[in-house]
């Protein structure tokens, strides 16, 4: 760009304009992005980037590039040095910025300075502000003379010269003179040589941050040629062509201002001012650079404001970051950083010093490790070899060591250069087939490996690879596990290097692209996304040996390219490397000394981590477990490591969780709790917890997350992208504990494990969900489909229905019949789904069977708050009113604390003994158990109430969840009646327990606080007491005990075989009280104080009606008579009638004896005590009132206890 020095006219008034019809395919520029457009710049974009800054005089107009034709902006220029006229105006292509000179040609000190001029048209002033400390002395000549002033993209100096020939560069840093260059004249073998040329106006190609190449072209006025100025420091001339509108007319002068508009694509526009009486006309035109032909773009332009130089902005308003920050080492040596999601727009570019003589920078990569950027130089002349350490901000490389030497191959080969960050090595691979590794801590040799070739057993095997790129996957520090990828130019291949150090190179796929010409500029870089734990691999490459290189993403699956775009406007690179930051601030483990965390010798540097510290955890010989409270701010666990949380111990975090392929154990109530006063993450791979406490601010999983105690939610939300599971197996399951306003969004898996130890294979279990939105489908495992069959509902036989289901719910008003052996009655309530599509609805209980080797899951949103069942109905049928319903939390529950409004105070929870057997558990709220019954029910247990009458009603409220971890155990602490638990047992394990307590609130009925009803499952083992004609009972509360004692009938169900019964608990009887077992058909009776308890035998299948009952007595009574002596004792007649006779040895008649009438339910229906004397005769006993039937007539003698088999008629 041109300034006549001595203005004619203060004001050109331009008679021509341009609406500037550009091509279709014109690029603009906006932030730096190529897009299309209609404009010199653009029709769409910032103000900015559509405007034309042109001087006028002393002042800076501007013109809207989409109409110039309109009123443009004019300001006057202020902070210009007195004495001094602005005689050129060029954007800075680095920095955007508007630069001036300043030029005093009368003066005969320092006479120029450069200027930075503000963009704000809005203002009435534009503001010049000095550029260095002081002026320099350029000489341009005088007034009369013409001055060229634009910017050198390449290298960022200005270019200033003038019509006097003379030619010079400034540093516009800092206002300096940085070379007086060669005088302005034509080449020697010019058509023009040997002439004076007169060079008023130039500019530079290529006009944006980063190019690795330009050309300068200027004008000869008065020749009207365009001129090639080449090379421009020498200041030689070369005709391009003549202008084809004269431009050497009196008074007439111009202006050229080159745009760039993408890759190749320069557009030269030159202004002819011509005298117009007192005044100037002004026509644009654009400029064929290749011929000098002009074409007018316009007509009437700038509506009577002079302009006698433009600029045409360069918005370098960076967009926002998108992608990854990557570096690239430009051919013309400079560090350029842009972001892969906008590769057009260079952020920065900086020229690289530091670099030995006769080096190139041929490869750069982040240290995993450190976060620096490692560069290499190397001279192909010599095969010197040096690593560097570069500064990102200033581009200063500082040697690493001394220089090796390598033989790398000459000037025409690629070098690949990247970290493998499992052992902080650096891998150096050439087109030559040269594979070395080197050490980053001195620059030395570590290793020489084999020569890069394809595995004999590869489809490439055989042909001769050429690789000059290479990059390692999972960089990042602490990794254990990486994979080398190369990029073959020859065959355009992706390639495995593995083994990386015997130089194996096994083909991937092809990139697609032509990579191999002889300019290939090609490079590969993978970046490892912590958070997401995902490699995105970088390629830039010139396909075609295209003059400037693209960036693409890259597919390490199949070597499939996708074009992200041009790097910048059309720039050569040699080298790219994605940032890795530094791990400033981090701690991290090294395990020196032992696996305690709290011992400052096992980190790096020397200190145990802080609450304001981040950590990183590799994988090392002694993986670290904390013992005690520690605080961190973020954490990171590298592969293959191990944190461990012990028991009592507790992690908090402020920060982050990245978990890069470690793993989190835990014992106990070892806890890793979240606490930071913002949102924090769970990222990564999937990571197990012991115990974890989501944080106040909220957590959101974005990795598999699961927790296998507790999960603590206290304040916040914990956002689970369906990330979360919680966990049920052998060594429990896990629950949720909502102690505040803490809540979860998303969705969660909850499993439930089957406990195996009753029965390990086929059998029903009752299920309930703790997740809203879950269905019968859900019930699915990897071995079990869940069945339905609606047809089941309403079959006659319903046995007989195929297929058969294996998923029930339970309908109390199906039940229509009674006195059917139990438990057909009860069974009538089973109903099957209609689809597996069916909801599992809240509160109610399912009962599947499957086998045990199968762990459900449900999935849906957490259940938290209250729940109520609705109304709970009744029948009239003996077994109505039982209902299959469960606990609907991710937790466990106390039965204690459901709501119940007229529903018996009694929970059955049935366990599984085989496929189509079991029994029930059960407990009262009183305190009271059968089979292990608790009141503790687990999450996911489905479990059997009866209600008392229709319109009964369960709630159920986090009241009466348990909010501290524990096993389920029988409950019994708050039981203060007496209390006798007894035990059968077959010979194979299998057993069943009854309970009978002593309550001052029982009665002799059925009492819905106190009783529970026996509920058989289906098992040919069975134990039940009753209440003379009553139900039959699990659990029998009965009357306080008295001084006269009571007997309680037992009814067994057993099938052939060997049993034991026995008390496993006589509790809290009064002291004098005593509990035996009697056996009416053998007449013993058994003291079950004594652990062994008795044993007898069954020899066909019966329902044991009659034959047991439990005697509670104040009375001691002896054990059984020895057999000898039961022998000589005589009952007659018998059958009897009216009354029986009773003879005693003489052995027996020695004090008063105690007789029984015992029938075959266990009721004693008669009791005498006989004064026998030592006389032989008989002893008479009246049976009035007796009723006919068998009975046992046990006799409590001095010698034991004698029991005798009667039938009264």
């Amino acid at each position: 760009m041109a300034l006549l020095v001595h203005l004619s006219s203060p004001i050109i008034h331009m008679n021509t304009a341009l609406p500037f019809h550009l091509t279709a395919g014109f690029w603009r520029r906006t932030c730096g992005v190529l897009a299309t457009g209609a404009l010199l710049l653009g029709v769409v974009g910032t103000a900015q980037a559509q405007t034309i800054f042109g001087l006028s005089g002393t002042e800076l107009t501007s013109l809207n590039a989409t109409s110039l034709s309109t009123a443009p902006t004019r300001q006057l220029i202020v902070g210009v040095t007195a004495g001094q006229v602005l005689v050129g105006l060029d954007f800075r292509p680095a920095t955007g910025e508007l630069f001036a000179l300043g030029y005093d040609a009368t003066t005969t000190g320092d006479n120029a300075r450069l200027y930075v001029l503000s963009q704000n048209i809005s203002s009435p002033t534009a503001t010049a502000t000095p550029v260095g400390s002081a002026a320099v002395r350029l000489e341009l000549g005088g007034p009369g003379e013409r001055i060229v002033f634009d910017f050198n993209p390449t290298v960022d100096r200005l270019r200033v010269e003038g019509t006097n020939d003379n030619n010079y560069r400034l540093n516009p840093n800092n206002g300096a003179l940085a070379f007086t260059d060669g005088r302005l004249k034509f080449a020697t073998t010019d058509t023009n040589a040997g002439q004076d040329p007169f060079v008023g106006a130039g500019a530079y190609t290529n006009s944006y941050i980063g190019t690795t190449s330009t050309t300068l072209y200027t004008i000869d006025e008065q020749r009207s040629l365009l001129l090639r100025q080449d090379p421009p420091n020498d200041g030689t001339l070369n005709t391009v062509g003549t202008l084809s509108v004269p431009t050497n007319g009196p008074g007439v002068s111009t202006d050229l201002d080159i745009v760039t508009t993408g890759p190749n694509a320069n557009q030269a526009f030159l202004i002819i001012n011509t005298p117009v009486g007192a005044t100037f006309s002004a026509t644009l035109y654009q400029v064929n650079l290749l011929t000098g032909a002009l074409v007018p773009v316009g007509n009437q332009m700038g509506a009577g404001v002079g302009i006698t130089d433009i600029a045409i902005s360069i918005d370098r308003t960076a967009p926002a970051a998108s992608g990854q920050l990557l570096y690239a080492v430009s051919t013309t040596n400079n560090l350029l950083s842009f972001y892969s999601g906008t590769p057009n727009y260079i952020n920065s570019a900086t020229p690289i010093t530091g670099i030995a003589a006769g080096q190139t920078l041929v490869g750069t990569d982040f240290r995993p490790a450190t976060g620096q950027l490692i560069g290499l130089g190397y001279n192909p002349a010599t095969t010197a070899t040096q690593v560097y350490s570069i500064d990102r901000s200033s581009a200063v490389a500082t040697a690493v060591g001394p220089a090796i030497a390598l033989n790398l191959g000459g000037s025409t080969d690629n070098i690949g250069f990247d970290f493998n960050p499992t052992v902080d090595r650096l891998r150096v691979v050439s087109t030559t087939g040269a594979d070395f590794r080197l050490n980053p801590n001195d620059g030395a040799l570590a290793a020489t490996d084999g020569t890069l070739a394809y595995a004999a057993t590869d489809i490439n095997a055989g042909a001769t690879p050429r690789v000059g790129s290479a990059a390692y996957t999972n960089s990042f520090a602490g990794t254990t596990t990486t994979t080398l990828y190369d990029i073959d130019e020859a065959l355009s291949n992706l390639v495995i290097q593995n083994p990386p150090n015997a130089g194996v190179l096994n083909t991937v796929g092809s990139t697609g692209l032509n990579l191999s010409t002889s300019n290939a500029l090609v490079d590969l870089d993978i970046f490892f996304d912590q958070t997401a734990s995902t490699n995105t691999a970088y390629l830039a490459a010139n396909p075609n040996g295209q003059n400037f290189n693209n960036l693409y993403t890259l597919n390490l699956g199949s070597g499939a390219p996708t074009l992200v775009g041009a790097i910048g406007l059309g720039i050569t690179v040699r080298d790219v490397a994605a940032f890795i930051a530094a791990p400033n601030g981090t701690i991290t483990w090294t395990g020196a000394v032992s696996t305690a965390w709290a011992l400052a010798g096992n980190w790096s540097p020397m200190q145990i981590p802080t609450s304001s510290d981040d950590v990183l955890i590799p994988d090392t010989a002694n993986d670290p477990v904390v013992s005690d409270p520690r605080q961190v701010n973020s954490l990171t666990l590298g592969s293959g490591a191990t944190l461990t949380t012990a028991n009592m111990s507790l992690l908090t975090l402020n920060g982050n969780f990245v978990n890069s392929g470690g793993t989190v154990l835990g014992a106990g109530n070892g806890e890793v709790r979240f606490a930071g006063p913002a949102l924090q993450t769970i990222s990564g791979t999937a990571t197990q917890f012991q115990n974890l406490t989501a944080g106040p601010a909220g957590v959101t999983l974005n990795a598999p997350a699961s927790v296998q105690r507790v999960l603590t939610l206290n304040i916040g939300t914990l956002t689970t992208n369906g990330n979360l599971t919680l966990l049920s197996n052998a060594s429990g399951s896990a629950e949720v504990v909502n102690s505040g306003t803490g809540t979860t969004s998303g969705t969660t898996t909850v499993q439930r494990y089957i406990d195996p130890s009753r029965n390990g294979g086929v059998g029903y279990r009752h299920y309930a969900a703790p997740v809203s939105g879950s269905t019968v489908a859900d019930l699915a495992t990897t071995n079990f489909t869940p069945t339905v069959n609606p047809a089941y509902n309403t079959a006659a036989n319903p046995g007989a229905v195929l297929p058969f289901p294996t998923v029930f719910g339970y309908d109390e008003s199906r039940v229509n019949t009674s006195g059917n052996p139990a438990p057909q009655d009860f069974d009538k309530g089973f109903f099957s789904p209609s689809s597996t599509a069916d909801p599992l609805v809240v509160t109610r209980g399912y009962t599947v069977n499957l086998p045990a080797s199968e762990t459900v899951d449900f999935v849906g949103a957490l259940n938290n708050g209250s729940y109520a069942t609705g109304s709970l109905s009744r029948g009239s049928q003996t077994e109505s009113g039982f209902h299959l319903r469960g606990n609907p939390y991710p937790s466990a529950i106390d039965w204690n604390f459901v709501v119940r409004d007229n529903v018996d105070a009694t929970v059955y929870v049935y366990r599984s003994t085989g496929q189509y057997a079991g029994t029930y558990s059960t407990y009262t709220v009183n305190g009271t158990g059968t089979n292990g019954g608790t009141r503790e029910i687990a999450t996911s247990q489905g479990f059997f109430v009866r209600a008392s009458t229709s319109g009964a009603s369960l709630t159920f409220n986090n009241a009466a969840r348990i909010t501290a971890y524990t096993n389920p155990v029988f409950q019994r602490s708050a039981a203060t009646a007496p209390l006798v638990r007894l035990d059968l047992r077959n010979a194979a394990g299998a057993a069943d327990e009854a309970v009978l307590y002593f309550d001052d609130a029982a009665t002799a009925g059925f009492d819905p606080a106190l009783d529970a009803y026996k509920l058989l499952g289906g098992s040919p083992l069975a134990l039940a007491s009753t209440n003379g004609s009553g139900p039959l009972l699990a659990v029998n509360a009965l009357p306080a005990l008295t001084a006269a004692g009571v007997t309680v009938p037992l009814r067994l169900q057993a099938a052939a075989g060997t049993y034991t019964l026995r008390a496993t608990e006589l509790l809290r009887l009064p002291a004098g009280t005593y509990a035996y077992l009697q056996d009416a058909l053998t007449g013993t009776t058994t003291d079950l104080s004594q652990p062994t308890g008795y044993a007898f035998a069954v020899t066909n299948a019966a329902s044991l009606t009659g034959r047991f009952s439990v005697l509670i007595t104040a009375q001691r009574v002896l054990a059984n008579a020895p057999a000898a002596l039961v022998r000589q004792v005589n009952v007659y007649p018998n059958p009897a009638r009216g009354q029986v006779s009773i003879v005693l040895p003489a052995q027996l008649r020695q004090q008063p004896v105690q007789v029984s009438l015992i029938n075959t339910i266990g009721q004693q229906v008669l009791r005498r005590t006989l004064n026998v004397s030592n006389s032989v005769a008989a002893t008479e006993l009246s049976l009035s009132g007796v009723a006919p039937g068998v009975y046992t007539v046990r006799l409590q003698t001095a010698g034991g206890t004698v029991s005798k088999r009667l039938m009264v008629e």
